[in-house]
């Protein structure tokens, strides 16, 4: 009896986890450099986590973001 009991309780907490896991969205892949400058594999990635923060994004590099939007990028979220 006791242990159905221990279970039936852990069941609430069981849900909360998998529900908030489920409604999380994918993180950017960021990497700080250091002195607030980061750097993401994609102009799309650096993008994204400015706009976590509501922050405006300035590459460090403009020309090579133009270039190629695909490759690795250095930025700022001002």
């Amino acid at each position: 009896m006791r242990r159905s009991l221990a279970l039936f309780a852990l069941l609430p907490a069981a849900l909360v986890a998998v529900a908030g896991c489920a409604s999380s969205r994918p993180v950017p892949r960021v990497t700080w450099l250091g002195d607030g400058v980061f750097k993401s594999p994609t102009a799309q990635d650096a993008e994204a986590y400015c706009r976590n923060f509501g922050a405006p994004l300035r590459y460090l590099d403009p020309k090579a973001a133009a270039r190629a939007p695909d490759s690795e990028v250095t930025y700022r979220c001002d």
